[in-house]
């Protein structure tokens, strides 16, 4: 059985080079097989088996040969199986990327989002840009998968 059916990165902004891993496999199981395999840091979540995907947010560097550190463009990843893909859950995930990106890149304050409505419509602004990034590439994985049976 395969354990990875299709991965594709997705950007929280179109005109910038950060994006997140999106990788769906068959089953959950082998989604927590995945997960086990892609995780960064070991972590005490024993019982995944309330989760129907998984958000993993991560800082890669590329350390150069004299030593200078620069971020790489990959923030993290997003693991789902292929039936728990439904609306509601790519929109919890990719709200979670949204908030990762917008503190981790461009270094949102979230003490002022009630008074600051022009965050609030950054933070819709990238959550519905990831989710539509999403939706486009796995109807095209979808495709691609029936011209191929």
């Amino acid at each position: 059985m395969r354990t990875l059916l299709t991965r594709f990165r997705v950007k929280a902004d179109p005109t910038r080079p950060q994006y997140y891993l999106v990788r769906v496999s068959p089953t959950k199981a082998a989604m927590y097989a995945d997960y086990q395999r892609v995780k960064v840091v070991d972590d005490d979540v024993s019982d995944l088996s309330d989760f129907e995907a998984i958000f993993m947010p991560w800082q890669r560097l590329i350390i150069g040969a004299d030593g200078t550190e620069t971020e790489h463009p990959e923030r993290g990843a997003l693991l789902f199986c292929e039936q728990s893909i439904w609306t509601e859950t790519v929109s919890h995930e990719m709200t979670h990327a949204a908030v990762d990106y917008l503190e981790t890149v461009e270094g949102v304050d979230w003490n002022h989002l009630k008074a600051d409505h022009t965050l609030e419509e950054r933070l819709c602004r990238v959550q519905g840009y990831l989710v539509g990034e999403f939706w486009w590439k796995w109807q095209a994985y979808q495709r691609q998968w029936a011209r191929q049976t």
